[in-house]
């Protein structure tokens, strides 16, 4: 079953096993997969082991005439493949008509996405009832490019529409740096180049400028600037893919807001610690941080950290597998951006929902979204975003099985998160395009690809990177084999 994710085997022998003992009986099976490429995968399997009869479903009147009319050998296994959308004609068919299953006396086995699942069980309860055995397979395991907001990326009263606003603001501040002497000042200039930098996806030149910044905070006893330097130099470590680093940091200036009494910053502190947990796989930890900030951020009246913060809580229930409660996150999230004029928000909003519809298996309505993310983040200049959205059409595609497509897409995500230094999203790419290559019997390229997103995982000690690990040996032993 080398087709198959090392994280279903277990699974689909099961499956197997429980086809097997229903040979020649009535059964009624449901296998739960996200993605059509994949589902494709399981289809062959079963087909290499047991004489299979494919029926797409289209309509409900045309599943109830298949039904009656089916004619299948004894030893035959009927295979149904549901619609992306089930509309209520379908569940209908499924609810009132389930016994006709059973009438053509040998095991269907329907095949539904997550979605579907969720409305079978509340729209054609009694068909959910009526089932035998249900399996539920992951699939390959494309990484996410989550959208996640900082939430001290922009110093109050800033704000800006695209890139060409932020190279002006760029050389502006460029020039006023030479001009003025005054350290204050010169310190919100640096800060500020330090944010424009940041926004324009170069996060090495922000780093830059924030350690000026932060130099200059200490030396006139400014703590407000110095919890301002830190928390953006946490930020900006983090988008090199350094999570651990920004949390010193993050801790740092929280400190230091505290102290001072600054809620508002201290929010910050909080939502960009959740931040950085996620990425470190500590997910319940993340959910805390988030929802302190969000319940500052409620207080304070601050619409964008309200914002950051719902999206990102999205993007942790994402991560648990609740994903229609990070849908409801990823709503007010974007209503918000909206609202407030926020085209960063805006674009990660739609990114992240793109991301929830792919997991239900909603591959056509997450790609709606990735291209109308993707288009904002070209206008404002965020390469970062750009990198992220490339990268989930690329996984979209794939799980469509349009291999050169992906191909095309992963690959641009990587040239991007080199060239802007996101080693997080270089070790997603190129894990991607490993299972592009294996996908289509390059395995010493994949090995390559993947043997680099290994390492960078075991370098940050993320909690999946022996998982990986262990997938990779296996493409390797494969790949011996030759």
């Amino acid at each position: 079953m080398d087709s198959i994710s090392l994280a279903d085997q277990d699974e689909v022998d099961l499956l197997l096993t429980e086809l097997e003992i229903s040979q020649g009986r009535r059964n009624l099976i449901l296998c739960i997969v996200a993605s059509p490429a994949y589902r494709e995968k399981v289809i062959e399997v079963i087909k290499a082991r047991f004489p299979c009869k494919v029926q797409a479903v289209e309509k409900g009147d045309n599943l109830i005439s298949d039904l009656q009319n089916i004619q299948a050998e004894i030893e035959e296994i009927l295979i149904w493949i549901l619609p992306e959308t089930l509309t209520q004609d379908v569940l209908d068919a499924l609810n009132n008509f389930r016994e006709l299953f059973y009438d053509a006396g040998v095991p269907s086995l329907i095949f539904m996405t997550p979605a579907e699942l969720d409305d079978m069980i509340w729209k054609a309860p009694d068909f959910w009832r009526y089932r035998g055995g249900y399996h539920i397979l992951k699939g390959e395991d494309y990484g996410r490019d989550f959208q996640a907001v900082e939430s001290r990326s922009m110093p109050q009263g800033f704000s800006y529409q695209n890139k060409e606003e932020l190279l002006r603001r760029k050389r502006i501040n460029e020039y006023l740096l030479e001009k003025i002497m005054d350290q204050r000042e010169r310190g919100k200039i640096l800060a500020e180049l330090g944010t424009v930098h940041s926004l324009l996806s170069e996060p090495r030149k922000a780093i830059d400028h924030y350690e000026k910044a932060l130099v200059i905070a200490r030396e006139i006893c400014d703590k407000k600037s110095e919890a301002n330097a830190l928390g953006n130099l946490g930020n900006a470590h983090y988008r090199l893919g350094d999570a651990r680093k920004a949390t010193l940091y993050h801790e740092q200036a929280l400190e230091i807001d505290r102290e001072i009494g600054d809620k508002g910053g201290e929010g910050a502190d909080l939502g960009n610690l959740g931040l950085a947990y996620a990425d470190l796989g500590e997910t319940r930890k993340a959910i805390d941080y988030y929802e302190q900030h969000l319940a500052i951020s409620r207080e304070i009246k601050d619409k964008r950290g309200e914002g950051a913060d719902l999206g990102n809580l999205g993007n942790a229930y994402t991560e648990l597998g609740k994903v229609h409660k990070a849908i409801k996150y990823y709503d007010q999230a974007l209503a918000i951006s909206r609202e407030i004029k926020d085209k960063r928000g805006e674009g990660a909003a739609l990114g992240n929902l793109g991301v929830a519809y792919t997991e239900l298996g909603k591959v056509h309505r997450a790609i709606e979204y990735y291209e109308q993310a993707l288009a904002i983040a070209r206008d404002i200049g965020d390469k970062r975003g750009e990198g992220a959205d490339l990268g989930n059409l690329g996984r979209a595609y794939a799980a469509l099985g349009e291999i050169d497509k992906a191909t095309q897409y992963f690959e641009q995500r990587l040239t991007i998160a080199r060239e802007i230094g996101d080693k997080r999203g270089e070790a997603i790419a190129c894990w991607n395009l490993g299972l592009v290559y294996e996908e289509v019997g390059d395995l010493k390229r994949a090995v390559d690809q993947m043997q680099i997103s290994v390492d960078f995982e075991r370098q940050m000690c993320y909690k999946d990177a022996e998982k990986y690990a262990d997938y990779l040996k296996n493409v390797r032993a494969r790949l011996e084999k030759k």
